[in-house]
């Protein structure tokens, strides 16, 4: 009897893990995702990862308290690394905050239901395509990679949030802003020339009204390098991707 408990146990320790990556990772914890849906992934992938793990897994405890515990700490583990996922996605919606500011497209907003607040359209379409792209180059199986190998870095109750760790995610927060300027960086410059065009002629002629005419070619100088820079988005997304697969890897590691 006291086998079957401790295999329940393990099997909800699995289950406290996996299903908070899955809550706050990308994709699968959108909220156009039902609650089920996500509830019925992680049982499924608890179900998977059992027969690997139940044989290197220590005896667990029966007692209350230690049992809140060691769900505590699984819980973190999963957010942690559900949270290091999303930062990529973050540094994408702040380059669309970007590019709409400098467009002139700041106030054309539309309601984001994940996050229940009003994103720039810019920011939003950047984001879909490059969820597509995350899903085109097997995002979502990394993070299943990811999680199947934090039960070797960080074993059952082993999980403490060390300072190697806290700088390893620091670190990642920090790459938000740098993707965001990688991804906005072709229209800032476009912008930007488009500006000192306009601060020439307005020299040259100062009878032309320059404030009227600068809005709608900013919007229209910006959509066209957005299309043309189209390709040059993807390849930055896969080398950023590639790069938060390897930090993100070092920050399961270093917890």
């Amino acid at each position: 009897m006291d086998v079957f408990v401790s295999q329940f146990i393990l099997y909800l320790l699995l289950f406290a893990r996996i299903t908070s990556m899955i809550v706050v990772a990308p994709i699968v914890g959108h909220q156009a995702i039902p609650v089920q849906v996500k509830v019925s992934l992680g049982m499924f992938l608890a179900f998977v990862m059992f027969p690997l793990l139940s044989v290197k897994s220590p005896q667990m405890d029966v007692q209350l308290l230690e049992l809140v515990v060691l769900l505590l700490q699984e819980v973190a583990v999963g957010l942690l690394i559900g949270f290091a996922a999303g930062l990529l996605f973050a540094g994408v919606h702040y380059a669309g905050e970007i590019i709409a500011l400098h467009m002139g497209l700041s106030f054309a907003n539309i309601i984001d239901p994940e996050s229940n607040q009003s994103n720039p359209v810019i920011g939003q379409l950047l984001y879909l395509t490059t969820l597509l792209i995350f899903l085109v180059l097997n995002g979502h199986h990394f993070l299943i990679q990811a999680l199947h190998l934090s039960y070797t870095a960080v074993p059952i109750g082993a999980f403490v949030f060390s300072m190697p760790a806290a700088k390893t995610l620091a670190s990642l927060a920090g790459l938000v802003f740098v993707i965001g300027v990688k991804f906005s960086a072709p229209i800032l410059v476009a912008i930007f020339l488009n500006n000192v065009g306009f601060a020439i002629l307005a020299r040259v002629m100062p009878q032309m009204n320059i404030f009227s005419i600068s809005f709608p070619l900013n919007i229209g100088v910006g959509l066209l390098v957005l299309m043309s820079t189209a390709p040059l988005v993807v390849y930055v997304f896969k080398k950023s991707l590639e790069s938060f697969e390897y930090n993100i890897l070092e920050l399961i590691n270093v917890l």
